[in-house]
């Protein structure tokens, strides 16, 4: 039996401009470097060239492009959390948290030993008086969130409630983690956080949801040039947040050429269409999902279990999420599904599981009345 994958959020594929504009970069990376050059030692922070370009790449988000020794060139964001978290929160302290968070971060906490602490939650995201009440509480050191396209509720703050955030991060001297990977693909938002709190921020802006899950690029502007060393150089060598040279090159050379922006657009055109076609099934049920969204979040009735309609859509032939990966330990997990749109090979197919996945959840809540 075939089976659709609807579990991942990455974008979808769009060869027609990813694939002429990746190797026009490929090509541009060798000519520049000899191969030797490139891969025979590691770019560590960053050559100047791939900071520089970082520097460009945040800069569309962050209004103005930040000094370059600011920037590090990272093997993705999850290797960027092994240096972020383990340097600026620490065994033994809290970590302020969406109450529903990405699951690496719960896999860091154990390595690591902090302990991540849930802020509730509404449609925009952390509530600024639930942050100031775990701030009195716990005295996290650093708040990770995502401000743009929660993962994995959609939810997108407010230019008000990110103002609301960073006026409880100035009170309490809380360091910012913004995690902002999903922000390119919408047509207008708010400025980051770390706009308007750049003394304190961390931010992060990734290839993996925009460009290509596989490049595993990320570049982190840290609030200083100085604090960027202090974090990453000469960095603890048992990791792996370096990025590899060839990717870190071609990066470089699709920022540069404007190819990034090239395939960029296309992926935002394409998810325009996939949701053209997702919002229509979707009616009879809860969903939640923004315009640019890589995935689409239903909440179910009380009558149905997540991981039972889980099941059965499996059994159909398309595999789904749910909520039990993103809850922190001790909470219980709410009854709610999560589904990528952008994996799915064609909107042919993207259709197709949609459909079963909407008359499974009419099946089960007719069931369950």
């Amino acid at each position: 039996m075939k089976i659709i994958e609807m579990s991942r959020t990455h974008p979808p594929l769009v060869p027609a401009v990813f694939d002429p504009e990746y190797r026009t970069a490929m090509e541009g990376a060798l000519s520049r470097y000899t191969p030797s050059e490139m891969v025979g030692a590691h770019r560590w922070m960053g050559t100047e060239e791939d900071r520089r370009a970082g520097a460009v790449f945040t800069g569309c988000r962050l209004g103005a492009i930040p000094d370059v020794g600011r920037v590090v060139v990272t093997n993705g964001t999850q290797s960027a959390f092994n240096m972020l978290l383990g340097g600026l929160v620490r065994a033994g302290n809290a970590l302020a948290v969406e109450s529903l968070t990405y699951p690496p971060i719960l896999v860091l906490a154990k390595r690591f030993g902090f302990v991540p602490k849930g802020a509730r939650m509404d449609d925009e995201g952390i509530i600024p008086e639930a942050l100031e009440d775990l701030c009195r509480s716990d005295r996290p050191k650093a708040l990770y969130l995502l401000s743009t396209l929660q993962n994995p509720t959609t939810a997108t703050m407010s230019l008000a409630r990110r103002q609301q955030i960073v006026e409880v991060a100035r009170k309490y001297d809380l360091q910012i983690i913004e995690d902002d990977i999903y922000s390119l693909l919408p047509e207008a938002l708010p400025p980051p956080i770390a706009a308007l709190a750049p003394e304190r921020s961390w931010y992060m802006l990734g290839v993996a949801k925009t460009i290509a899950a596989g490049m595993k690029i990320a570049y982190v502007v840290a609030p200083t040039a100085a604090r960027a060393e202090e974090q990453f150089w000469p960095g603890v060598r048992a990791t792996f947040w370096m990025s590899a040279p060839i990717s870190a090159a071609v990066s470089t050379q699709l920022i540069e050429t404007g190819g990034a922006e090239r395939i960029i657009c296309a992926v935002r055109q394409e998810m325009v269409a996939r949701h053209n076609i997702v919002r229509p099934l979707l009616t009879e049920t809860d969903f939640e999902t923004k315009d640019g969204a890589l995935h689409v979040w239903i909440r179910l009735p009380h009558t149905v279990t997540a991981a039972a309609l889980a099941s059965l859509i499996r059994e159909r032939g398309v595999t789904i999420g749910t909520a039990d990966p993103y809850v922190l330990p001790g909470e219980a997990a709410p009854q709610a599904i999560r589904v990528g749109i952008g994996h799915a090979k064609s909107r042919t197919e993207l259709e197709e599981a949609i459909r079963i996945i909407a008359v499974s959840h009419a099946e089960f809540r007719k069931a369950r009345q």
